[in-house]
């Protein structure tokens, strides 16, 4: 006899039927409460890291003074440029579902902010910037290592130990390295008379100055659209987005400058400043193009710069820079190790101190061999043939150093620093021929749509997968769809959710912000770019030269495939004298007067230009055309009017915005 069923029953059957095919999926543009999937990779966590372990906030509170509670302000008090506060009331209490609970834990210890009292000698503001300030005390005054990002941040600091402290004249400064969250607030600590004149020391690693301007200049406009994603900038902090860097909470949005070195360090060497003995420590290649440490002997006490933090650091960021070397990085560790491993304290440009020689000598042990594991391990495994994927998904930390919270991965993580140690030695291609010549991702996506059966099906599969938690396929799968579908608002929802889940899991800040900044795009469109860090102080220091390699790389093949121009370009205030070359989509030039045979073959070579380096900062940035600056009294121009215009002509002007996850 036939079974019967009943009405509700079969309706029943016919809803789970429709949820399993995905017709029950509500595509919306809200953000979306955690998934049990994500709720339980989170929960994993409390079984595989000790929670219980207090000895980090310990070491983040000991010797606090005093706090910022009020917002740092903009010189004319009508811009925030940082609210400290802002970070402290969010990371209060438990981790919400919607944060990986070791993430949360970092922000929590990021967010305790004010004047501490590191030893007898050396106190250190932390958490009203990206980075931290540190002061020594010396004979006549204050020697401030790394002041912020932003002259009101380093103010603010600079003020807060004068009003606990002591009231005392800033003597000299250090910075670390060439990175702007460690230097841009010079002028909150020091006026550009005193660091000109040197009455205020500054003392640097070598390089320091070129490094500083040049890394965020040539490729400067998809690296700062790039950082939009990177720190999610545009993103108003929530248990749902943003919630810091794992770094440290976020970048002072104010006046940035730089100064220049009175003193560099070039190697290893001891030097006395302000009457304090220090040992410096040189750190070339790692986390920097060129950094220092330095160990000072009077207070047995060690500046780790950003060589060590409690964080694994990046080998290569995601905003995009060099591929840094990891083994040079354990070497130098292992180096400090060597020389100053019995130091009492260990503190640095970022993060909370580490105390007692115990600590400190285990703390630097696993860092080193943190960064040493990364490397190894990673140049085995290609030894192997495996690509830089699938060796990221192989390699996991060794567990001693994994239950280590200063090893975890806040900022970088031992995925993407895998694929950078691969980058390093291998470079992009990972060897299948399949891979050597791929088609464009818009077209690319279009193909695999159609040969998956299209859209509908594809979406449908995406959706059926979703509600199984397997996000890291549906992201691959849907990020097709939506570079051959651009306008598939259902695609662009479910991607934007998937990311969110991917958010709410990541441990690591950058890649949380990285997915929470996808789905906002993907949901909302491309908001207005952030404001740029090349501030006007910074760009006066840029040399000729490397003006005119920017200039260069914003030439337009198509558009300069038929010119031939040839300028002299004379840079009167700098009494630098280069010649320009435009030809074959090339621009070169040479601080060498053209040979006579050179001459010949140009088609023009009578052409001369007299420019001061502001002027040329304005050309090589896109701020003025050569055809704009020859109208100014202060410019001469000699020769070919034409010239002048074919050049400008050729120029591209880079956006200041562009789609990422959509084409």
């Amino acid at each position: 006899m036939q079974k019967r069923i009943s009405i509700p029953t079969l309706l029943l059957t016919l809803v789970i039927i429709g949820c399993s095919r995905g017709g029950s999926y509500t595509f919306n543009k809200e953000s979306k409460s955690a998934s049990n999937y994500t709720k339980e990779a989170n929960q994993r966590l409390y079984s595989e890291l000790d929670f219980s372990d207090k000895s980090d906030f310990d070491s983040a509170n000991k010797g606090f003074i005093a706090t910022i509670e009020t917002p740092i302000m903009s010189k004319d008090g009508t811009k925030v440029v940082y609210e400290p506060k802002k970070f402290s009331h969010l990371t209060k209490g438990d981790a919400p579902e919607t944060v990986n609970p070791s993430l949360w834990r970092q922000s929590q210890l990021n967010s305790i902010n004010g004047l501490f009292k590191v030893n007898e000698y050396i106190y250190q503001v932390r958490g009203i910037d990206l980075a931290n300030v540190s002061f020594v005390k010396g004979r006549k005054g204050w020697i401030v290592i790394d002041p912020l990002t932003a002259t009101e941040t380093s103010r603010a600091a600079l003020e807060l130990i004068n009003k606990h402290v002591e009231r005392r004249p800033v003597t000299a400064v250090i910075f670390t390295h060439s990175h702007l969250d460690h230097f841009g607030g010079v002028y909150g600590v020091a006026n550009k008379k005193d660091l000109n004149s040197g009455k205020v020391k500054v003392y640097a690693p070598v390089g320091f100055t070129h490094e500083s301007v040049s890394e965020n200049v040539i490729a400067g406009a998809a690296m700062s659209r790039r950082a939009e994603y990177m720190y999610a900038r545009t993103l108003d902090f929530n248990i749902q987005g943003p919630i810091g860097t794992g770094l440290g909470n976020f970048v002072a949005n104010g006046e940035y400058a730089i100064a220049k070195p009175t003193k560099v360090i070039d190697k290893d060497m001891r030097l006395v400043v302000d009457g304090v003995p220090i040992e410096f420590i040189y750190t070339p290649g790692a986390e920097a193009p060129t950094e220092m440490m330095a160990y000072f002997p009077r207070s047995n006490a060690l500046c780790g710069a950003e060589i060590i933090t409690h964080t694994m650091h990046n080998i290569q960021t995601l905003r995009g820079a060099q591929v840094r070397d990891s083994l040079a990085w354990s070497k130098h560790i292992q180096h400090a190790l060597e020389k100053y491993g019995n130091a009492d304290v260990l503190f640095s440009s970022h993060h909370w101190p580490t105390f007692g020689n115990e600590n400190v000598v285990s703390f630097m042990s696993t860092q080193r061999d943190l960064y040493k594991f990364i490397h190894d391990q990673t140049v085995n495994r290609l030894n192997q043939g495996m690509t830089g994927t699938e060796l990221a998904d192989s390699i996991k930390l060794n567990p001693n150093i994994a239950k280590e919270f200063g090893n975890r991965g806040y900022y970088g993580s031992l995925s993407h620093n895998t694929r950078a140690v691969y980058d390093k030695y291998l470079g992009f291609f990972n060897g299948n021929p399949a891979e050597l010549n791929p088609l464009p991702q818009v077209e690319s996506a279009k193909k695999t749509i159609a040969y998956m059966g299209g859209d509908a099906k594809v979406l449908d599969l995406a959706v059926r997968d979703f509600k199984k938690g397997e996000y890291r396929y549906v992201a691959e799968v849907l990020n097709k769809l939506v570079y051959a579908q651009p306008e598939n608002v259902k695609a662009k929802q479910l991607l934007a959710d998937t990311y969110e889940q991917l958010a709410y899991q990541a441990e690591n800040a950058t890649w949380r912000n990285f997915y929470a900044q996808g789905a906002y795009e993907l949901r909302n469109g491309v908001g207005a770019p952030a404001s740029a860090t090349a501030s006007p102080a910074i760009l006066a220091e840029m040399d000729t030269e490397l003006l005119l390699d920017y200039l260069a790389v914003r030439v337009n093949s198509e558009k300069a495939k038929n010119k031939d121009i040839s300028i002299e370009l004379n840079v009167t205030d700098k009494k630098q004298r280069y010649y320009i070359s435009l030809r074959n989509s090339v621009l070169t030039y040479s601080s060498k007067a053209p040979s006579k045979k050179q001459r010949e073959l140009a088609s023009s070579s009578d052409n001369k230009i007299e420019i001061k380096h502001a002027q040329l900062v304005e050309l090589a940035m896109g701020a003025a055309t050569f055809k704009q600056l020859n109208k100014r009294d202060d410019v001469s121009f000699n020769g070919d009017q034409n010239a002048l215009n074919e050049l400008s002509s050729s120029l591209d002007i880079s956006p200041k915005t562009f789609n990422i996850v959509t084409p």
